[in-house]
């Protein structure tokens, strides 16, 4: 599909696609319609004949429909699509194939019950088959029957599935061989299920009665399947026929007993499911308890004689099996249960009786163990010391995993039994001594008991009291000198520190051959000790255990130290692998150890005294290659020898993922110090297998770009660039993979020059990412390079990487290449034209703009529209039948379409004449002010005998529109349709004229002109406010939304005009409120400030507010009294602070005031001022009009208030500019003359 510019400058949209189908169908009888949202037909055609293809001219941009419409029982996928074609976005104006596949007919059929002759069950799963091959699946509706859709004519087999459903008839076979069949035989539904509440799959487990089963009133004959619950107290009875039925519930074992309400229940099965709602209820239960020892459930580990009590009172005990029994227990609920055996405690038991977890799992027995046992034990201390050690405190915890947990004390009185009661577990008990028992020399033994406790009392965890001494020997490598380190014997707990110097030991004996040192430690406390090497010692020598522990708790100890050698200390900083060689001088053939060093310091051990060279191996360079040590000259302290990396290796690897290197092939890579700014080449010399290695070495940070060469090779990467790394050289690796070069060649038969050949790849190497993607054949593609074939008609490419995928690309204008079985030789064959004429029969004058459609056999397919001469070229075209049909609304064509075959190089010209059928109607509206309005629906609706037309057209950008195919001879009214999606249109209140009659003879009516009347978007608003010109700069005229009376939208201050302008409103029908504000001092002036309510539904609205402060006056009493309050308050004050001084002056100036100044103050004349509230009233339509009168104005009535509310006459002075008493003196003169007044 593709989008054309129109002759006369109108784009012409082309919507198309295919008929699909598997089988051969008549596409001449499929019609596809475009349609408008609301239902006007645009445009319908119908499919090419010989492969389905078609198009549809649109010339107007909007919402459409596009739909199929195939004979009855066609079945189409989809039926109809939703386009918005807005020439941009849209699947039409992207060329994309709206295609509708041919899905098939359909076929029905019914699932029935067994024995029932109407009706059917719902809910059966219905599979279709075509041999084994599953086509599709549908469920049965509420009467039974079911249907498939889209099947073709054929042999099938419809198989029937249910979750438990069994049946009589599960498969039925049907020949579809028509556009609709029925199947012949229905699906039979053997019977249906009876069960409780939805639940798992439950089946009947048996078909036979308990031996000890029995109710009354049923007879075993009767009995038909039992079954089981599940634990959720469900069950199941499967593939019940029609009647009627009791249900009984029952369970006894030799462990629980239950009883049931109700004994059964009846029920009735009729053509589906039944549920039952009425649950069984048990009433009580009865079961068995065992005691066993700490949770063990074994025979042989039972607790007998165990006093069990329930719900405090006294139930049973246990027997030698450990068993009792628990008799007429509710059968939900707790229940509180207590045992009691002497040396074990109990933990009392609360029981939930839980049926569902009884019955379903194995804990239909309450077992019962004990949570603790009893642990005794004495501390055992000589009768000297018995008497000063009071109490012993004996520590004990419990280990889990070695850690140790809950530890706890306890204190003893020496030779009595202690006890202790536990859980089972490994638990430690060790006795805790007091420093006053240290000092007297008291140590008991032994240090901790390890104590096992399962299921029986433990007695006998007893400690005493303990003395030890140490014996010890040092194995020297050569004779024992003078050089023996300091030994520190610590007691585990760190309380006891002994420090033992082997050159200050009286008690010493070395052995004749002078290598074996003896040594001893005696008044030792028993316990555990750590013997090691002072900390403060310098560590000469290497040693077989630089520590040992030591139990001194039960008996004296003999150790023994031996040395291994001579330390020697090795530093290096780095994190890489290095490995240290280290060599006799004398015997350097005889490599005495190879030693791994890390990062830090390295301890080595040397067998023996000597001259040692130490080799360093590693991925580093560093200073000596070759390190001296000379162990004689070391001894009495640690010798250390320091490393220092100087320069690190940088490897290469050069491998190829086939054929491996040849034995002569050399790969040299140019490296560039991009540092140093020059470059050396580098031969790689090492190969194994498939990979060729090397490397070279280089400072730390240097940066160094590696660029293979060869001529028959080809590298990935192409360069590789390396910065050196001081951490983990071993990373300081390129790899390239080395790849023969691939060479392409390819011909054309028969031979063809010049003809542009391309090449893609589908894969991508790092290297390549520049390259450019393009489509190729519906799949992205990296595109290579061109070439031309040369006269020979051959082309050749190279050298490539062999590993992609390529693809090669011929053309050449009228040729038409195909592949052969060689991807790289091609056919050509020379390509056919057709040309098409559009001609008026009218007049043989050429016909712009008519929509092409070409399309053949072999999914060709192209639309075009004629020139301004009427004429299409179609060029390169294969071989194959072709289909030339023209589209052009208002025109019928002869032929209206033509089918034929071309042969390769043909030339066809084809020639369609015109008629002209209907006629269009070119118009434009505007607003009043002549302003077009964009996306306007016009319709034109057919009037007297053709009532039943109507055609439907949008206004472009410029405001014109174009009505077509309108029937000559009809009378049309045009009528401006509202578009509600349309926000911009929400304005327009009506198009005028409302109507505009036409009428279509033998031409095309133009120049109509309509006009919008659009709604008011704006009130404008101004206030007059009548008030004495002192006063202006003070007021203000505040606007509010009523639903925010808090916050003004604006506020104008009058300044020196009695005129507020506010800024204009939307006319929006919203209610606003006017207020007048002044910030006159009410306690000096009374006044009414005014404010206003309205609507903003007029275009201008006019307000006039009158404003008339009043100074406020005082009679003389409260006169009198102010006066006489603030004399008294200052006298108050005075005689507090200066009674002496201020006293006989206060009592002169009362006599003034009050006799002579406050009468003279009180004689004013005092003026009686309304007094109220709140104001409402009405504004006069007479008021308001003559206020449009001066103002030219229109307004409106509102609703005026205020902050006080007077007398019918005070309401009246706010609508008037008249005032009882003018005021002539401003707020702060008046003041003035009050203060001198008072003074």
């Amino acid at each position: 599909m593709i989008s054309v510019p129109h002759g006369q400058s109108q784009d012409v949209i082309g919507c198309g696609g295919f008929i699909k189908s598997k089988m051969d169908i008549n596409y001449k009888v499929v019609r596809i319609q475009l349609i408008t949202k609301d239902g006007i037909p645009v445009y319908t055609t119908e499919a090419a004949p010989i492969n389905g293809y078609y198009m549809i001219p649109v010339y107007e941009r909007g919402e459409y429909i596009l739909k199929i419409i195939p004979p009855p029982g066609w079945s189409f996928v989809p039926n109809q699509m939703e386009l918005n074609i807005d020439g941009e976005t849209d699947p039409c104006s992207l060329n994309q194939d709206l295609n509708f596949v041919f899905k098939g007919f359909g076929l029905a059929g019914k699932v029935i019950s067994a024995g029932s002759t109407t009706g059917g069950p719902s809910g059966v799963k219905l599979t279709l088959y075509q041999n084994t091959n599953k086509l599709n699946e549908t469920i049965s509706k509420s009467d039974g029957t079911f249907e498939f859709f889209d099947v073709l004519p054929g042999d099938y087999t419809v198989k029937a599935t249910h979750d438990h459903w069994k049946f009589i008839t599960d498969v039925s076979n049907v020949q579809l061989s028509k556009e609709r069949w029925e199947i012949e035989h229905p699906i039979v539904v053997r019977g249906y299920t009876v069960k409780t509440n939805p639940s798992s799959m439950i089946t009947c487990d048996d078909r036979s009665l308990p031996t000890d089963f029995a109710s009354p009133g049923l007879e075993n004959d009767d009995f038909l399947c039992r079954t089981k619950t599940n634990d959720k107290g469900e069950y199941i009875f499967q593939d019940v026929p029609v009647g009627i039925y009791s249900v009984l519930a029952y369970y006894h074992t030799s462990t629980m007993d239950l009883n049931f309400v109700p004994t059964q229940k009846s029920l009735t099965v009729f053509h589906k499911d039944f549920i039952i709602q009425l649950p069984f209820e048990t009433s009580t239960v009865s079961f068995s308890g065992r005691v066993v020892k700490m949770g063990k459930l074994t025979d042989d580990a039972p607790l007998s004689n165990v006093v069990i009590t329930v719900d405090q009172k006294p139930c049973c005990k246990s027997d030698a099996n450990g068993y009792f029994l628990l008799e007429n227990i509710r059968s939900n609920g707790n229940i509180k249960v207590k045992a009691e055996l002497d040396g074990y405690i109990f933990k009392d038991i609360t029981h939930a009786v839980n049926l569902n977890k009884m019955i379903s799992t194995n804990e239909r027995m309450l077992v019962i163990a004990p949570e603790k046992v009893r642990v005794t034990g004495t501390v055992q201390i000589s009768t000297k010391l018995s008497d000063t050690a009071k109490k012993q405190t004996i520590r004990y915890y419990s280990k889990v995993d070695g850690q140790k947990q809950n530890m706890k004390k306890l204190e003893v009185d020496p030779n009595t039994k202690y006890v202790v009661y536990l859980t089972p577990g490994t638990y430690t008990f060790s006795p805790e001594l007091t420093d006053s028992d240290i000092r007297s020399g008291l140590h008991l033994t032994p240090e901790e008991i390890d104590v096992q406790i399962k299921s029986e009392p433990i007695d006998d965890i007893n400690f005493s009291q303990l003395k030890a001494k140490l014996n010890g020997k040092i194995k020297c490598i050569d004779r024992c000198g003078n050089d023996l380190p300091q030994l520190l014997l610590t007691s585990l707990n760190r309380r006891v520190a002994t420090k033992i110097d082997l050159k200050n030991q009286q008690e010493h004996k070395v052995s004749e051959s002078g290598n074996i040192f003896e040594f001893e430690q005696d008044n030792m406390l028993p316990g555990k000790y750590i013997l090691s090497f002072s900390p403060n010692e310098k560590i000469t020598y290497c040693w077989k255990d630089i520590q040992m522990e030591i139990d001194l708790s039960n008996s004296n100890k003999t150790v023994t130290l031996e040395q291994t050698g001579i330390k020697l200390i090795v530093a290096i900083q780095t994190t890489n692998d290095v490995i240290l060689n280290v060599t006799l001088k004398d015997e350097p053939d005889q490599i005495i150890g190879s030693y791994p060093l890390q990062n830090g310091d390295t301890d080595l051990c040397l067998p023996k005294k000597g001259v040692y060279e130490l080799v360093p191996v590693s991925c580093m360079k560093f200073e000596n290659s070759t390190y001296i040590y000379d162990s004689s000259k070391a001894i009495g302290s640690s010798a250390i020898i320091e490393l220092i990396p100087i320069e690190y290796q940088v490897f290469i690897s050069m491998s190829t993922p086939s054929t491996a290197f040849d034995d002569q092939i050399q790969f040299p890579i140019i490296i560039r110090n991009m540092m140093q700014n020059n470059e050396f080449t580098f031969n790689l010399n090492q190969k194994v297998g498939n990979e060729l290695t090397g490397y070279f070495w280089a400072k730390n940070g240097e940066h160094f770009t590696l660029l293979p060469q060869s001529e028959t090779w080809l590298f990935e990467p192409k360069q590789a660039s390396i910065i050196v790394s001081s951490e983990y050289c071993n990373s300081n690796l390129v790899k390239f993979i080395a790849r023969r070069g691939l060479f392409i060649t390819g011909q054309i038969s028969p031979p063809v020059s010049e003809a542009n050949v391309s090449i893609y790849s589908s894969l991508l190497s790092d290297g390549d990412l520049e390259q450019s993607t393009v489509e190729l054949d519906g799949k992205q593609v990296y595109y290579l390079s061109s070439t031309l074939t040369d006269q020979n008609g051959e082309y050749t490419f190279g050298p490539l990487i062999d590993t992609r995928q390529y693809q090669i690309k011929i053309k050449k204008a009228g040729h038409v290449f195909s592949s052969t079985s060689n991807p790289y030789n091609f056919l050509v064959e020379k390509l056919a034209e057709i040309h098409v004429k559009l001609l008026d029969e009218l007049n043989e004058q050429p016909l712009d703009g008519v929509f092409i459609l070409l399309t053949s056999t072999n999914n060709y397919r192209q639309n075009s529209l004629t020139n301004k001469s009427g004429q299409v070229y179609f060029v390169d075209l294969k071989p194959g039948t072709y289909y030339i049909r023209p589209q052009m609304r208002e025109y019928d064509f002869s032929p209206s379409d033509v089918h034929f075959d071309i042969k390769s190089g043909d030339y066809t010209e084809y020639v369609f004449r015109a008629k002209r059928t209907s006629y269009s109607c070119y118009g434009i509206i505007t607003s009043l002010n002549n302003e077009p309005e964009n996306g306007l629906i016009i319709d034109a609706v057919g009037l007297d005998q053709c009532d039943t037309l109507r055609e439907s057209a949008k206004s472009d950008i410029g405001g014109q529109f174009r009505l077509r195919a309108l029937e000559p001879g009809c009378r049309y009214k045009l009528i401006h349709r509202v578009n509600p999606l349309d926000a911009q249109q929400s304005d327009i209140i009506q198009v005028e004229p409302a109507e505009k009659l036409i009428e279509i003879s033998d031409a095309d009516v133009e120049n109509i002109h309509l006009y919008t009347l659009k709604r008011p978007t704006e009130v404008d608003l101004s206030v007059h406010v009548n008030t004495q010109t002192q006063f202006l700069p003070q007021l203000k005229v505040k606007l509010y939304k009523s639903s925010n009376r808090d916050l003004p939208i604006q506020t104008v201050t009058l300044l020196n005009s009695n005129f507020a302008y506010l800024n204009s409103l939307p006319f929006d029908n919203d209610s606003y409120i006017l207020k007048l504000e002044s910030p006159l001092s009410t306690s000096l002036y009374t006044y009414i400030l005014p404010e206003v309510t309205f609507t903003a539904n007029q275009t201008f609205l006019f307000f006039t507010f009158n404003f008339e402060p009043k100074l406020r006056t005082y009679d003389s009493e409260t006169r009198q009294g102010s006066y006489l309050a603030f004399i008294i308050a200052l006298l108050v004050i005075a005689i507090v602070f200066k009674y002496d001084t201020l006293l006989p002056i206060l009592q002169s100036t009362y006599e003034y005031v009050h006799k002579t100044l406050a009468p003279q103050v009180i004689t004013t004349i005092s003026t009686s001022i309304p007094q109220a509230s709140t104001v409402t009233t009405q504004l006069t339509a007479q008021t308001l009009q003559q206020q449009q009168t001066n103002l030219t104005h229109s307004s409106s009535s509102s609703t005026l208030s205020s902050n006080s509310s007077p007398s019918a006459s005070a309401t009246s002075s706010l609508l008037t500019n008249t005032s009882s008493l003018p005021l002539t003196q401003d707020p702060q003169d008046i003041k003035r003359r009050i203060v001198r007044r008072a003074d």
